[in-house]
């Protein structure tokens, strides 16, 4: 328990002790941002019917008309949304519109850009058509019975459209993970309350409960509670019986006031505990009343760094993602970074798109962990090996991007 766990190995042993909630039937509208229970396949073809890429004419492209004048007359028009209409006699052709039927025998749109329709409704045509130009064929996306999405896909706004058109309107979804977060400490206050002499407003309540909420949780209570060992018991054992996980920041130190390890021994259990990751060393996972416990450090800091790439991926499990991995991007330092070997480091930096489009990035010169302005601008994790030191402009490595908003 003492020694302390790579990053890696640490990620293996949580996501093996972890779970996916139970599964649920939804409309795809309320299932949106969660993860299929099962794969799915298709209840209709993608298109339905033969169908018009362009507004122009559909024809027959053997037609001997055409082919002899290179015109034909007008019998029909086909609006998006109509039945299909008669089909073409020879000599004829349908006036049609995107996304309309083709009729019965057309196998071929001219688009109108290439067409000169005189008084008669004879429309010349300057361009011979091939078999197949501008039509969507029944079934060119997706064929029936066709696997469109995987257990645990997630369900982002593509492949609800995907599902939808391929004739779906439920589907099987594991349950959305409901969690508590908790931030402790006698030294926190409500944002906007005053402050006296020895107190920091929470900053990690707010902060938590917002990347949370974007791994895909949900957050149904967030609570400060005090360093006072009854109180603190209490407030977790709450936070199990009402949560699926518990997510809590502070006290899993080797402070006087650092009970909450402690009490997750004496009621629960403690799988890991302290990892060579800096910053976040003081990071516990474990279980309380049969629920995972995500025990972070109290420095905002360090509670982002292992919150991004241990709790979030935790969360995703829970939820039931196929694909729970922290994204990584190749990069190149613009300017030479400070490093001791013997732990994993993940400093603050911002990368760019450079002239030569590949991804720079510059880490911050201060990289002390209560230094919240590099969180705020930032925009990446920058990911240094634990047996790296010292690393020259230039060099490759990988960051973890941040947040997704730009600014």
């Amino acid at each position: 328990m003492n020694d302390l766990l790579d990053l890696d190995s640490t990620l293996t042993l949580m996501l093996a002790a972890l779970t996916p909630l139970a599964t649920v039937e939804e409309t795809l509208e309320a299932a949106a941002g969660r993860y299929l229970a099962a794969s799915v396949s298709a209840a209709q073809t993608v298109p339905p019917f033969d169908n018009s890429a362009m507004d122009g004419y559909a024809v027959a492209a053997e037609d001997p008309e055409l082919l002899r004048s290179g015109s034909l007359r007008i019998a029909q028009r086909i609006y998006a949304g109509a039945k299909p209409g008669p089909a073409l006699s020879r000599g004829t052709c349908a006036r049609i519109f995107t996304g309309a039927p083709l009729p019965e025998g057309a196998n071929a749109v001219i688009v109108q850009e290439e067409a000169t329709v005189a008084a008669d409704d004879r429309v010349t045509f300057h361009t011979r058509p091939e078999r197949g130009d501008c039509v969507r064929p029944a079934g060119g996306d997706v064929k029936l019975g066709q696997i469109i999405a995987q257990a645990g896909d997630a369900l982002h706004p593509g492949r609800l459209a995907l599902l939808t058109a391929a004739g779906h309107h439920r589907i099987r979804v594991h349950r959305q993970p409901q969690v508590v977060v908790l931030t402790t400490g006698d030294e926190l206050r409500q944002p906007g309350s005053p402050l006296e002499p020895g107190q920091i407003y929470d900053s990690n309540g707010p902060m938590l409960a917002a990347l949370a909420r974007q791994a895909g949780a949900q957050v149904i209570r967030t609570a400060r509670v005090g360093d006072e060992p009854d109180a603190l018991r209490q407030a977790l054992t709450a936070a199990a019986k009402d949560g699926d996980a518990i997510i809590c920041s502070g006290g899993v130190s080797v402070g006087d006031a650092d009970h909450v390890r402690d009490i997750l021994a004496e009621e629960g259990e403690v799988t890991f505990w302290r990892l060579a990751l800096k910053p976040g060393k003081p990071f516990a996972f474990g279980t309380l009343g049969a629920k995972p416990f995500f025990g972070l450090p109290g420095n905002p800091v360090s509670a982002l760094v292992t919150f991004l790439l241990l709790v979030r991926p935790g969360i995703l499990r829970l939820a039931g993602a196929r694909d729970t991995a922290t994204s990584r991007l190749p990069a190149l330092l613009v300017g030479p970074v400070s490093k001791r070997p013997g732990r994993r480091d993940f400093q603050r930096g911002r990368f760019h798109i450079g002239a030569d489009g590949r991804l720079w990035v510059e880490a911050f010169a201060r990289q002390d962990s209560n230094i919240l302005s590099t969180l705020s601008d930032g925009n990446c994790l920058i990911d240094l090996p634990k047996d790296s030191g010292d690393l020259d402009a230039g060099s490759y490595i990988h960051i973890v991007p941040l947040f997704e908003a730009n600014g």
